[in-house]
């Protein structure tokens, strides 16, 4: 009879093998399905060359502090370049303010302001017309190709007399180039100085001089053309001493006689 040996106690029981296809497969599909997730949470930007950097969400906060994203090289110049620059806005020169000038004694361009803010005689006694008779009105006041017409333009004969409206003072007289040899009359009418003004008369022939007091009627030259006149007349402007210019013709009209 075959003696049988006792186990050693050393000697571990033999566990059944396992197929290595059970070990190996498991964690090849975990690897997978984490690689697909991957791929498709990032753009396909994230795939090309170029540089590579974090990874901001539209509204600032970090999507991923470690994920790295690559974009091409020259769309990230490109970016630099739109948004790096500054913009210079040139400090307007200012333009300088001109220097105050003393407001004219009156307006239209009248020869040296005509005086009129001089003090006059005492009220005048009467009104009356720059002819003793009347005349033909040639332009009128108001507008005309030329510009602005300050008075009226009374179409007398060459040499006909031409006379002061009121008793005043003469306030200006001699020669300019646009209304020839004139003169300017203050006269005190209702407590206001009106200036009468008269222009073109003959050369030699006006016969007051500045600070001379008149009155009403008295002659002051004949009619003629110098200055800018094409052809004899007297052009005639009226005014307060604020210097605004009105149409001569209807205040006469209403407070002057022959």
């Amino acid at each position: 009879m075959k003696s049988i040996e006792p186990k050693s106690a050393n000697v571990r029981p033999q566990r059944p093998r396992r197929n290595i296809a059970s070990r190996v497969l498991p964690p090849i599909a975990l690897l997978f399905v984490g690689a697909l997730a991957v791929a498709t949470s990032l753009p396909a930007a994230a795939f090309g060359p170029g540089s590579s950097f974090g990874m901001t969400g539209a509204t600032g906060g970090s999507q991923s502090q470690n994920q790295l994203l690559s974009v091409d090289a020259s769309a990230a110049d490109a970016s630099v370049l739109r948004d790096g620059y500054t913009v210079n806005t040139p400090t307007p020169t200012p333009t300088p303010t001109p220097a105050a000038k003393s407001a004219p004694a009156s307006t239209g361009g009248s020869p040296g302001g005509w005086g009129c803010q001089r003090d006059a005689p005492a009220e005048t006694t009467r009104l009356t017309w720059p002819y003793d008779h009347p005349v033909k009105i040639g332009d009128g006041f108001g507008p005309r190709a030329e510009g602005m017409h300050d008075g009226v333009d009374l179409l007398a004969g060459n040499g006909t007399p031409v006379q002061a409206i009121g008793d005043g003072i003469v306030t200006a007289s001699g020669y300019n180039g646009s209304a020839g040899n004139y003169v300017a009359i203050a006269t005190m009418v209702g407590g206001q100085r009106l200036c009468s003004m008269y222009m073109h008369f003959q050369d030699g022939s006006v016969t007051v001089t500045v600070g001379q007091e008149l009155t009403a009627g008295t002659v002051i030259g004949l009619t003629g053309d110098t200055g800018n006149a094409s052809v004899e007349h007297c052009h005639f402007e009226l005014f307060f001493a604020d210097g605004v210019r009105f149409d001569p013709i209807p205040y006469l009209t209403a407070n002057a006689s022959y």
